[in-house]
């Protein structure tokens, strides 16, 4: 804040370098609305999303047929995909069905199994929940929030750079002046 006062010593460079950095803390307290209006946004398209699928899945119980085949446990959490897949048989309606469906754990044959459906009768993932909308929307707000504050800060590193290098050519001709002291013919133009 010293370098927005009034002292005759402070450059003008060391004015655009304050107010640059005054500019990054002023929109990253700007950015916080426009981070909760996005998060808000994305609740209620989730939120929408989660109603229409409570309203076009419903679960089916199953018995797993056969069970779980999974890449060795040493594997497990290294940032392979976790789910495995499991041949589940359940009844709809008067008709006994067989399908490969994924389980998020290992699972036995002979085990229960909820499978979701959609209308049509196809496999379908389990439908969002408004916990599921409220992490959405957070994670939403937070990204949101990040890339400006960071798009800032960038923009304000760059402006930096620019003022250092205006600097160093302030300080080569000061000394070039400095070391060939001329009485004032280096500091002529031409």
């Amino acid at each position: 804040m010293r370098a927005l006062g009034f002292n005759p010593l402070i450059r003008v460079t060391d004015r655009l370098e304050a107010l640059a950095v005054l500019a990054v803390a002023i929109t990253a307290l700007i950015a916080i609305p426009t981070a909760s209006q996005a998060g808000n946004l994305l609740y209620d398209s989730d939120v929408r999303t989660a109603d229409q699928q409570a309203h076009s899945r419903h679960a089916v119980q199953a018995v797993v047929v056969e069970g779980t085949t999974r890449l060795p446990t040493d594997l497990e959490g290294s940032g392979f995909d976790d789910s495995a897949y499991v041949r589940a048989q359940w009844r709809e309606g008067t008709h006994v069905r067989t399908e490969q469906v994924v389980s998020p754990e290992t699972l036995k044959a002979g085990e229960p199994l909820t499978v979701w459906l959609d209308d049509t009768g196809k496999v379908v993932a389990a439908p969002l929940t408004k916990d599921d909308a409220e992490v959405n929307a957070v994670a939403a707000a937070g990204m949101v929030w990040i890339v400006v504050v960071v798009c800032s800060a960038l923009a304000a590193i760059v402006i930096r750079r620019g003022l250092d290098r205006a600097r160093d050519r302030t300080w080569e001709h000061e000394l070039r002046l400095l070391a060939h002291n001329d009485d004032g013919w280096a500091n002529r133009h031409i």
